[in-house]
């Protein structure tokens, strides 16, 4: 249950975050305005019945969504429109009760699109959502001291609970990332001119995050995001691409240009319905058709924009081009394909096969690995080769369990691909260590050789 429930509060956010986005750009009473505010009211009265609570609340701490007393990952990605919101209230979170109505919920997206908010402290934003009749949405104080004080007489939804220390680190940076692409969307789907200058510096931003705490971001690489997956499937191979092309020693000034030419390698898909984009079921031909159009939307979109790198261009034409020049779009006879798009291609079709979709769950590596190396011409032979190397069967960020009921998550693959160094985070039954207790096991070392991995475990944050 408290696994449905998570997945129920993280999709509670992106369709508030994505309500409020969408508020900004249409009025009150648009569609699309309307079907976040009918999900939402659907899925808080779908998390009532199932916990059997009265309300959920989405805490808000440093930045991060909190939910059982846990930074969850994927939420505090593609919901910082709500934790922004929060600051702006001057709350610690905000609570939906069980019955509350679409009207207040487009009321409540009303509220964000207000130019200024009158809110200077959070009695004023209370009084505020009263003006705007809206009763089941509550604001939570901001979090203070200890875990175990409260106000005598305020309702804090805290509980006590304890809160990981560790609650900074990539959160910054993946929403950065998702933002820079999500705005990126926006105004091309538009016809704006995209801002490239904030494209490059949150590249640069990842380059040297990257490289020095990839275990950290690829905790974010698995994080179902259910609607919005474009944009953090394009955030994912961006992180991928950086990761691996840094391993196999490209210099710094490249490996910028090809995280700028990853987040912005799918933005022709901004010109693609909906309704086929989100479709859980098989895409008919016609459908088809309209999908493989987005690399020549993109290159359309890119073209019109100032200083766009050569790279850039390429990597969003060239993405879906095999290695035995099928693929699409038709190539002429003397095109050559660069390093960096065969690179794009790889990472492209391994995020795809193991991210999170609507219409399936994760695939583990090993799959992935089986299915692109049948394909025969598909793939640059020894980029994919390297690619298989350097990420492994167990990639850096993920957690396994090994034979004597131990877990860990992983730092980086090592010569032998089965055994990779990690950090074990549990005793055999399981139960958590105190940070300070954490060691890090290279299985890869004599002493060691009877250690294994049981199981890779897919969304071990998450559950």
């Amino acid at each position: 249950m408290q696994s449905k429930a998570l997945k129920k509060f993280s999709h509670i956010v992106l369709l508030l975050s994505k309500g409020i986005a969408n508020r900004k750009l249409y009025y009150s009473d648009h569609p699309r305005v309307n079907s976040y505010a009918l999900d939402v009211v659907n899925l808080v009265n779908d998390y009532c019945a199932l916990t059997s609570a009265e309300e959920l609340f989405i805490g808000i701490y440093e930045g991060n969504f909190i939910f059982d007393g846990k930074r969850v990952f994927g939420p505090s990605v593609t919901g910082k429109p709500l934790i922004q919101l929060a600051d702006k209230f001057h709350c610690g979170g905000f609570s939906l009760q069980q019955g509350i109505t679409i009207s207040e919920l487009r009321n409540f997206f009303d509220i964000t699109a207000l130019r200024n908010i009158p809110a200077r402290k959070l009695s004023d934003a209370r009084a505020l959502l009263l003006k705007y009749g809206i009763s089941k949405i509550g604001l939570g104080d901001l979090f203070k001291g200890g875990f175990d004080q409260r106000p005598s007489g305020v309702h804090s939804p805290w509980e006590g609970q304890t809160i990981s220390e560790s609650l900074g680190s990539p959160t910054v940076l993946f929403q950065e990332l998702y933002d820079v692409v999500s705005i990126s969307y926006g105004d091309a789907a538009f016809d704006r001119a995209l801002d490239l200058d904030r494209t490059q510096s949150v590249s640069e931003f990842m380059l040297k995050y990257v490289q020095s705490n990839f275990a950290d971001v690829m905790q974010y690489v698995h994080y179902p995001d259910y609607d919005s997956y474009t944009v953090g499937h394009s955030v994912r191979v961006a992180s991928l691409a950086v990761w691996v092309g840094s391993k196999m020693g490209w210099q710094d000034r490249d490996l910028l240009t090809i995280g700028t030419a990853a987040l912005l390698h799918d933005i022709g898909k901004c010109k693609t319905p909906d309704e086929i984009l989100m479709k859980k079921g098989k895409l008919t031909e016609e459908e088809y058709a309209v999908v493989k159009e987005h690399p020549n939307d993109g290159t359309e979109i890119l073209l019109g924009q100032k200083n766009i790198s050569p790279i850039a261009l390429a990597a969003c034409w060239g993405h879906h081009l095999r290695f035995d020049r099928g693929g699409y779009p038709n190539q002429p006879a003397w095109a050559i394909r660069h390093p960096v798009t065969a690179l794009l291609q790889i990472c492209d079709v391994f995020e795809a096969l193991t991210a999170v979709r609507p219409y399936k769950s994760a695939m583990e590596p090993r799959e992935a690995y089986s299915i692109m190396l049948q394909d025969k011409g598909g793939f640059h032979p020894a980029l994919l080769a390297t690619f298989i190397q350097i990420v492994g069967l167990y990639p850096p960020g993920t957690f396994v369990q090994l034979a004597d009921g131990r877990i860990g998550m992983v730092l980086e693959e090592t010569l032998n691909i089965d055994r990779p160094k990690l950090i074990v985070t549990t005793t055999q039954r399981g139960q958590p260590l105190f940070d300070q207790d954490h060691y890090v096991l290279n299985l890869s070392d004599e002493q060691h050789k009877d250690e294994v991995v049981e199981s890779l475990l897919l969304n071990y944050l998450d559950v």
